[in-house]
Parts: structure tokens; C-alpha cells; sequence
């Protein structure tokens, strides 16, 4: 028999794990809200349809709180029953990205982008780096855009460029016909398609009226085990149906170490879901372990 000081450790697969990573959309998103779970890993590089990845986070916490009722009864009195009379959730984290689409998501706010310029059209998507690189129509010209330049994209069908979070900068720009353009880090945060509109940004407001309620949702999620070919095997998330910044919160520059990083607080709202058991009921959250 094992001692407790010299017991086994617990299974080694649920206990090494990495960095999570928060993904966010625009708007209330009902994905999972029904009978329903991720059916592939997430992949950071390759953020389901409507969400933004926003980039590294740390010191995430999940901190649920409940408060109950006691009724005692009895000489001496002792706890006959005890009830449930409130439960908040929420998501605590700090990040240092200070990219557009992902300030706005986690502060709440919405942004409007001051354009200049010609729409470019997308007129080819290069390979598995369709996000970094994309070929432009040869009319209206593309050789009005330069490296540095912020760009946004968006459909002409179903989004606005003054209000589209899909932001980047370009790296290079061949400026010829049949002209790729080549985005710096990993490009656009959301895919983009063939005739999507692509324009230069000389400026992006951030809106935060007061007394607007900005209802958003989110993904936290992380690997547990990979393969040893880096294939993601178990994952862990949490699907946050309804979330709203909490804690306002903006630029905090008086670390010396880390000379920009805030710390954000999202509340969770409880919505009506259906578990994978069938049964039907509120909670802020559906929590899963994935193993693909």
C-alpha cells in the first residue's frame, strides 16, 4: 500500500499544459448554446468562422462565486438546508496586444475607421497563408498601398470597412499587376475571400459611449496533450455564450518590466442551454474536455 507522501502522481496527461488562448466575437454568438461541441481542436491559427483570436493573455482565471442561504433549526441549531441564491462568473486576464480588433473586443467597445484611397479587390488567396498574403485585382490599382500601411477588409456584401475589426499592416506590396500583398505577422485576424474589399486606414476610433451595453461572446481554451508529431489530442474550453467587459480599463503604462499590460475582467451572463445529457437550464458557461 502506497503512502499518501508517496502515492503516484495523478495522470500526467491532464497535468501538463500550456498557455490558454481567448478567442472573442463581435457579437452574441449562439454556437453552442444547444446540444453542441467544437467537432475538430481549435486551432490558434485558424479561428472558427466570426471569432478573433486575441492574441497571448496570461493570468487567466475563471473565478465563479456563489452565495447561499443556510436555514438552521433545533437547540442546538444545526443546518437543516441550504440554497442557492446567487452565482456570478467571470473571465480575469492580463494582455499586452495592442492590436485594434482586440483592444475593442476586450474593453467593449466598438471602432470606426477613417478611410482613404481606392478599394482594392482580393482577387486570389496564396496557398495555406491565405490570411498573410493575397493577390489584388489589377483595377482599382493597388499600387497606392506601401509597407506600414493599416489596411482593413471586409465583404461588400455583408460588412462595412468603417466598421470591420478585420485590421492589418503590410509588409510588402509587389505594386504590379497581378500584385501580392503580404501582411505583417499573422495577417488578417479573421479568413478573407475573393472579392473582398481591401483599403488603407488613416485612423481608428474606439467608441465607448456610456451607458451602452456591449454583449459579446468567448473561448477560452488550451491544449493538454499533443502528439509527437505536435497533432493536438486532448483540449480543454470553455464557451461563453454571453460576456461584457466588467472592469473598463485602458492603457497602463507603469510597470517597468512589461512598460504596457492591462488587466481585464469579463462578466458572464447566464443563458438558457441544452447539456449533452439533454437536459435543459441556465449556466454562464459549458466547460469541455475535447480528445480528438
Amino acid at each position: 500500500m502506497a503512502t499518501t507522501k508517496d502515492a503516484p502522481n495523478l495522470q500526467l496527461d491532464f497535468v501538463e499544459i500550456v498557455a490558454p488562448r481567448l478567442w472573442m466575437s463581435t457579437t452574441y454568438k449562439n454556437t453552442y448554446v444547444g446540444n453542441a461541441a467544437p467537432a475538430l481542436a481549435l486551432n490558434v491559427t485558424s479561428p472558427l468562422t466570426g471569432w478573433y483570436d486575441c492574441g497571448t493573455i496570461s493570468a487567466a482565471r475563471v473565478p465563479v462565486t456563489k452565495e447561499m442561504r443556510e436555514l438552521k433549526r433545533g437547540v442546538p441549531k444545526t443546518s437543516r438546508k441550504f440554497w442557492e441564491i446567487d452565482r456570478t462568473a467571470q473571465i480575469t486576464f492580463s494582455t499586452s496586444d495592442l492590436s485594434p480588433y482586440v483592444e475593442a473586443l476586450v474593453m467593449g467597445q466598438t471602432i470606426r475607421n477613417t478611410l482613404i484611397g481606392n478599394a482594392c479587390v482580393a482577387g486570389s488567396l496564396v496557398g495555406s497563408a491565405a490570411r498573410t498574403k493575397v493577390g489584388l485585382d489589377a483595377t482599382p490599382s493597388p499600387t497606392s498601398l506601401v509597407q506600414y500601411d493599416v489596411v482593413v477588409c471586409a465583404s461588400p456584401k455583408v460588412a462595412s470597412l468603417e466598421s470591420s475589426f478585420n485590421l492589418a499592416v503590410i509588409e510588402s506590396n509587389t505594386g504590379a499587376f497581378d500584385s501580392t500583398l503580404v501582411l505583417e505577422g499573422a495577417g488578417f485576424p479573421i479568413s478573407i475571400a475573393r472579392e473582398d474589399r481591401i483599403k488603407k486606414v488613416t485612423r481608428t476610433a474606439f467608441i465607448d459611449r456610456m451607458g451602452t451595453d456591449t454583449i459579446r461572446s468567448a473561448m477560452l481554451f488550451w491544449d493538454t496533450k499533443l502528439s509527437s508529431a505536435g497533432a493536438v489530442k486532448i483540449q480543454h474550453a470553455l464557451y461563453f455564450p454571453k460576456v461584457r467587459n466588467f472592469t473598463g480599463g485602458d492603457m497602463d503604462f507603469k510597470d517597468a518590466a512589461e512598460e504596457y499590460e492591462t488587466s481585464i475582467t469579463l462578466a458572464a451572463q447566464a443563458v438558457e442551454m441544452t447539456f449533452d445529457d439533454g437536459s435543459t437550464g441556465y449556466d454562464f458557461y459549458k466547460k469541455w474536455m475535447l480528445s480528438y
